[in-house]
């Protein structure tokens, strides 16, 4: 993947419009854009097309140069700036244009100078000025190849995507996204479960900061994986706390953005911290998954700081898992812990089964024989006389399975008896057939008694 696509890193102090400009030329709102310094922590990623050309390109946290030896998190952000650094194919160094220069722009000048890695300096936030003459200060910085421009409303944009297109020109690429063919999966749960850690353990590398302080991943971290089961982009969410616990600004903005990833995953991993217990924040975010009709695996993370001599048994812990987590009944449960790294392949191979599943297509002869007669059975033996007949049953979509069953049935008015046939037809689809960490629309549609083979 990394050799395929050009590489484009976006580095530069905070607060200069590094995300603004990330969010523009991605044509998305991927990095939260605030006017509080350090949002960015971790690097985001996104593949876009310039030109003819599909490159790799990543926004960085804003660089400090001069850290202290306490500052943990950003020592972790400068360290992993640096290692972009040697990989790119061009940096693209952006500056505040409103703004004289500070001993950190100037120091970082020097830097990729003396590295000799090829530069765009971007002078930001020069709405209305792109045309005009640069400052001679951001001249002095001895970076040939500038450009004004503002991310904020577009201006100067499509000379800085000309320009990159030039210095690129003589790298191949491939023409499509990675993402138009990968599986998406979002890692969500509350903070401090354990969801970077099982990030980086799935990519097999030190992708995401890690850190006891909750709220440390802020924005939806997204990386693309070839694996031996497909291609997969995998997304590290911001921790979902309870709403009226959300505060305005950077934490309601990452609040967002990990509700964002379940609509827009095919696959959410509901990572949970058993020493916790099921908390109710757990069971909304379940519910979140489940509302949304997202495939699902539950993984009980941390087993490895159980008590060794605790009486709860990982069997007992899973049950109760799917107890108190009963309307999410069709995920898969897994329990171990996201530090080892045996779990990835677990995982992989769990999450590439569900997939199938996803897309899995059920014979018309195997609905309307062993499944319709088992469900009609059913509905006589507790309706009696009032039952309801299904006389088809037919598959009307994938990903999710649609279902619907054509019955004689008049009072689908009644909520509650329209879903009790819907779980007992899903029950029995369920027992008939594999569809383990898959959800299950059923629908019902009202026809005369007349013979199955005559409905449309």
């Amino acid at each position: 993947m990394k050799n395929v696509y050009p590489l484009i890193v976006i580095i530069g102090r905070t607060n200069v419009g590094k995300s603004t400009l990330f969010n523009y030329l991605s044509q998305e709102r991927v990095a939260i854009v605030d006017s509080s310094p350090g949002v960015t922590r971790d690097f985001l990623e996104n593949f876009i097309t310039i030109g003819t050309k599909t490159v790799r390109i990543v926004d960085t946290g804003g660089l400090e140069i001069f850290v202290t030896s306490g500052d943990t998190i950003q020592k972790e952000i400068e360290a992993k700036a640096w290692s972009l650094l040697k990989e790119a194919h061009l940096v693209l160094f952006v500056v505040d244009g409103r703004v004289p220069l500070t001993q950190i722009e100037w120091e970082l000048s020097s830097r990729l100078r003396k590295e000799n890695i090829s530069t765009v300096l971007v002078v930001n936030k020069r709405e209305g000025m792109t045309q005009e003459p640069l400052p001679q200060e951001f001249l002095r910085l001895g970076i040939k190849k500038t450009v004004q421009i503002s991310a904020h409303h577009g201006d100067g944009i499509a000379t800085l995507k000309k320009l990159i297109e030039y210095e690129l020109q003589h790298h191949e690429t491939e023409k499509k996204s990675p993402l138009q063919n990968a599986v998406h999966v979002a890692i969500v749960g509350k903070p401090n479960v354990g969801k970077s850690t099982l990030f980086n353990t799935i990519l097999g590398d030190e992708r995401a900061i890690v850190s006891d302080t909750p709220g440390t991943t802020r924005d939806a971290l997204r990386s693309i994986v070839d694996t031996e089961y497909g291609r997969y982009a995998f997304l590290d969410t911001a921790g979902l706390t309870r709403r009226s616990k959300t505060e305005e600004g950077v934490e309601f903005y990452a609040y967002l953005r990990a509700k964002e990833s379940i609509e827009k995953s095919q696959i959410c991993i509901l990572v949970l911290d058993p020493s916790q217990g099921i908390t109710r924040q757990d069971q909304n975010i379940a519910r979140e998954i489940a509302e949304k009709e997202k495939c699902c695996l539950v993984l009980l993370n941390k087993i490895d700081l159980l008590p060794e001599n605790s009486p709860t048994t990982l069997r007992k812990l899973l049950q109760g898992a799917r107890l108190e987590l009963n309307f999410l009944g069709y995920a898969v449960f897994l329990a171990g812990s996201a530090k080892e790294k045996e779990l990835r392949c677990r995982l992989l191979s769990t999450i590439a089964g569900t997939f199938t599943r996803y897309h899995q297509v059920v014979h018309p002869d195997v609905l309307n024989q062993r499944i319709r007669q088992k469900v009609n059975m059913h509905f006589q033996r507790v309706f009696s006389s009032t039952a309801p007949f299904i006389y088809r049953i037919a598959q009307e979509g994938i990903a999710p399975p649609v279902f619907m069953a054509y019955t004689d049935y008049r009072n689908y008015k009644d909520i509650r008896r329209r879903e009790y046939h819907a779980r007992v037809l899903e029950k029995v689809l369920r027992e008939e057939m594999d569809w383990e960490g898959v959800p299950i629309k059923i629908e019902f549609a009202r026809t005369k008694s007349r013979s199955a083979k005559n409905l449309p």
